[in-house]
């Protein structure tokens, strides 16, 4: 039996009563869509593949789902000097639509202009860095991305790190990482899917890691700490819908009480943004 792409044989390892997950199934839990919630992870623009989102599109989606605000970065759009700078001026733009409910993350290929980028990024109201190690194929612990998490961080910046579809090993690399700069801040995009056992593992409990739930395996967020879990879509590829649904069951499975679901959705999107 499969759920969400996942084994249940992983969730009964995990502990999980998979006996619920019929009751799961049928909807989401009672009481999710009341109060506020945020979103660690939209992508603004067209990316190479084809997929796209404006921010009209954002905006009515998050009327639709009850969403307060959302972090919003380039989808993979390097652009002919493939240094992000016309997808991130496109970011900037539609967060200046709505800048009570947008907030803007720069990305960067850490070895084309990265640094620059950056601060060009700064100088616009940025307050955060995306880095994808698998399309822009930069290891992150490479010397040029462990640049600029260092300069992120002296700007006060989170970075987000897609840990997800394509990744390698992530707990060695992500260590070095942290080792380099003790006051990074890193959010694991996508749960650290592939990985997220051996990363919890290692890093669960380092203050500066923390991971987004887009597009996660069910059996990763029953064992990553709620604490440390931060509402995501990745949209244009996932949805609101499935991604809160993934909130209700893993809170149903894992027994989260209230507040932790509250913590998931909002308060820990608040507290490294500091909102």
């Amino acid at each position: 039996m499969r759920l969400f792409g996942t084994d249940t044989e992983l969730l009964e390892e995990a502990g999980c009563d998979v006996g619920r997950i019929a009751e799961c199934e049928r909807g989401l839990v009672a009481g999710l869509l009341e109060g506020p919630r945020a979103d660690i992870h939209v992508h603004i623009g067209r990316d190479q593949d084809g997929h796209e989102l404006d921010v009209q599109g954002l905006l009515a989606d998050m009327d639709a789902w009850g969403i307060r605000r959302t972090v919003i970065f380039a989808p993979n759009d390097p652009g002919a000097h493939h240094d992000f700078a016309d997808a991130n001026a496109t970011v900037r733009r539609s967060a200046a639509v709505a800048p009570a409910r947008l907030m803007h993350f720069c990305r960067v290929d850490p070895e084309v202009s990265a640094l620059s980028v950056m601060e060009e990024a700064a100088a616009h109201g940025a307050c955060g860095l995306k880095l994808h190690p698998v399309a822009q194929g930069r290891a992150p612990e490479s010397a040029a991305s462990i640049a600029c998490v260092r300069r992120a961080t002296e700007f006060g910046w989170p970075v987000i790190v897609h840990a997800g579809f394509g990744a390698r090993a992530l707990a060695d690399p992500l260590l070095h990482v942290l080792d380099a700069v003790p006051g990074a801040r890193l959010i694991l995009a996508h749960g650290a899917r592939g990985d997220a056992r051996a990363v919890c593992a290692a890093l669960a409990d380092h203050p500066g890691v923390w991971f987004d739930t887009s597009l996660a395996t069910l059996s990763d967020l029953v064992i990553l700490p709620r604490e440390r879990l931060i509402f995501g879509t990745d949209r244009p590829y996932g949805d609101h819908a499935t991604a809160l649904q993934l909130i209700g069951l893993a809170a149903r499975l894992a027994q989260w009480s209230e507040a932790d679901v509250r913590r998931v959705l909002v308060g820990n999107f608040d507290h490294i943004l500091g909102v």
